[in-house]
């Protein structure tokens, strides 16, 4: 799948609200000039929350302007760059987040960056990992 064309398959997350957005078709106002753009939209009333594969997360208001101040998640992909959207959530764990690249399928958390890595890496990371705690372990005794 190219990095610009929206897929159904993808389910995107608001960034605000945690709903399931939609592709929707969007006139986009820029430099005086108006495009169609096809990106998912937050299905909540009155959110402006927008994502499409090749910008990631904008603010799109009613006018179909880009909101001058951006307070948007800017997460992209470790592999390829390209803006990753938010998968998943957990409810039990609040500041849980699960990113994915709609382009490569790569993901990773908040709490831990990677996940999806190649078993060598996974145990290399493991292994880091552990030094990293028994290290810090020996520093608070």
């Amino acid at each position: 799948m190219s990095a610009t064309q929206p897929s159904e398959d993808l389910h995107v997350l608001c960034h605000e609200h945690h709903l399931e957005m939609k592709l929707k078709r969007n006139c986009l106002n820029s430099e005086g000039a108006k495009t169609q753009v096809i990106a998912f939209g937050c299905i909540e009333p009155d959110c402006f929350v927008h994502y499409s594969t090749s910008r990631g997360y904008f603010l799109l208001n009613q006018n179909g302007n880009k909101d001058g101040i951006e307070m948007v998640p800017k997460i992209r992909c470790f592999l390829d760059g390209v803006p990753m959207y938010l998968a998943g959530i957990n409810p039990e764990k609040r500041g849980f987040r699960l990113w994915c690249c709609p382009q490569c399928g790569a993901r990773r958390t908040n709490e831990e960056d990677l996940i999806g890595l190649a078993p060598q890496e996974i145990q290399d990371l493991g292994k880091k990992n552990a030094g990293q705690s028994k290290h810090a372990d020996m520093s608070h005794v």
